[in-house]
């Protein structure tokens, strides 16, 4: 086993900074809002052939007066753009006269105009709340069934933290809130779940094998097995997501950023919030308990 670090001296210190950092994010989304992308408000959806377009942020640059724009390349022609723009139905011929004061009349064709209306981008959010809800119910029913029920919750603990600090990011920076950007939060409740795994997962191995008084050193002592695990898992998730970040535009760097910050929470949250949560729920634990939260009736009677 490796040299114990002490990680329980910081579970409350970060739990309150946590809850200040999330407090701060209510704050930010009742006071700014969230930018909420064309997939989750009504716009207008224009394909396009461009020609003399210099590529995908030259075309974004000639619509910068409109709200919520994305473009991106479609079909096999090279100067065929598929446009999204927070525009209401009345006003869809603002993305064509965009386009024609910097290109020209005759350089622009609309070949399809559609019109994404408040219902369909209110039944997508309402979508993807059920499918983040019913992830996490899923993950809370593994961990149950693989450990215990308080370990489970100290998972979700960590999963709901690491949510809120991304949609706190996601109103601080104010940047635009897409689906891609939802894939950001589902692939990071995933990373997490994985990471918290691994730690639950290296208490229940060391508990047959350490002689300890409190569950507290068996979590330090786990921690400090996991620590080198838990960090290059995160590094070295971060180089890639890093390079994401640096090499693209648009929305798929605004996925990089949201990953970046959701791996950093990720991290910190399997080893302090879950971590910390468990051990509040097990500060009267005993040797003889085992994996259980409480005396089991088998121990209850052979002390009688």
């Amino acid at each position: 086993m490796k040299k114990r670090i002490t990680f329980s001296k910081g579970f409350l210190p970060c739990a309150i900074l946590s809850c200040l950092v999330i407090v701060s994010g209510i704050f930010s989304f009742v006071t700014r809002g969230i930018n909420l992308g064309i997939d989750f408000k009504p716009g207008t959806i224009e394909e396009v052939t461009i020609k003399g377009a210099a590529g995908i942020e030259d075309v974004r640059d000639s619509l910068a007066g409109l709200g919520g724009v994305s473009v991106k390349k479609v079909g096999s022609s090279s100067d065929t753009y598929q446009i999204r723009a927070g525009v209401e139905e009345s006003e869809g011929g603002k993305i064509t006269q965009a386009l024609v004061n910097k290109y020209g009349e005759g350089n622009v064709d609309v070949l399809k105009t559609d019109f994404i209306g408040s219902s369909m981008s209110s039944s997508l959010a309402r979508q993807s709340i059920f499918l983040l809800l019913g992830t996490m119910l899923l993950i809370w029913v593994y961990a149950t069934v693989r450990f215990h029920w308080d370990f489970a919750l100290g998972a979700i603990v960590a999963l709901v933290h690491d949510i809120c600090i991304m949609f706190t990011f996601i109103t601080w920076s104010q940047i635009e809130f897409s689906t891609t950007t939802l894939a950001a939060v589902l692939t990071i409740v995933g990373y997490s779940i994985n990471a918290t795994v691994v730690i639950l997962d290296r208490v229940r191995y060391n508990l047959p094998l350490m002689e300890v008084k409190t569950f507290k050193d068996l979590l330090n002592q786990s921690l400090s097995d996991t620590l080198a695990r838990s960090i290059i898992t995160t590094v070295t998730t971060l180089f890639a997501v890093m390079a994401l970040y640096i090499f693209t535009t648009g929305s798929i760097k605004d996925f990089a950023l949201a990953m970046t910050v959701g791996l950093l929470s990720g991290c910190y949250s399997s080893i302090f919030i879950s971590s910390g949560f468990i051990n509040f729920t097990r500060r009267d634990w005993k040797p003889e308990y085992g994996i259980h939260h409480a005396m089991p009736k088998k121990v209850q009677g052979a002390a009688v």
